[in-house]
């Protein structure tokens, strides 16, 4: 047994061993790989609170990188006969940097979302980012046409059609 504790103390030590902090190297900068993004970038902007009846301009701007070709946009109302949807204007495109407007108009205080997407190839390839606008309106009934929409006022009236074939 003597012997082992002899030969421990004999060998040695790791923070013996070990070169003073003075001495070391600076340690190695960690170039931890940063989560990948996709090819499109799309961000939106919304000119006011939703309110019934009153028309709403929603600006969406996409970045692209300069391999993405055939660039084009979508909206889809998650609840279409609580909103009507312009068709989206262009109204910057090249360089990288696409905007377009477009207009919405809910018909009720629960006029579901807004799903925007923007689509484009690379090399081939279908690529596509997506964002979703709520459209929940901040007042809960109909907003007087006169005071919010002004002098153009948006009549939204329910349809029925019939397919009969007239002589």
């Amino acid at each position: 047994m003597t012997t082992l504790i002899a030969a421990v103390l004999a060998w040695p030590s790791l923070g013996v061993a070990a070169p003073r902090a003075a001495e070391r190297a600076p340690p190695a900068a960690a170039h931890l790989p940063a989560k990948p993004t996709g090819p499109i970038a799309v961000e939106y902007q919304v000119g006011a609170a939703p309110v019934v009846g009153v028309p709403l301009e929603i600006e969406v701007r996409a970045r692209v990188e300069s391999d993405v070709k055939g660039l084009t946009i979508e909206a889809n109302a998650s609840a279409p006969h609580a909103v009507l949807v312009t068709p989206p204007t262009v109204v910057t495109a090249g360089d990288g940097v696409y905007a377009w407007k477009l207009t919405i108009v809910p018909l009720a205080a629960e006029a579901g979302y807004l799903s925007l997407i923007v689509a484009g190839r690379v090399d081939g390839v279908a690529q596509a980012r997506g964002v979703t606008v709520p459209l929940r309106s901040v007042a809960g009934g109909p907003a007087p046409a006169a005071k919010a929409a002004g002098p153009e006022a948006l009549i939204a009236l329910p349809v029925q059609e019939n397919a009969l074939k007239r002589p």
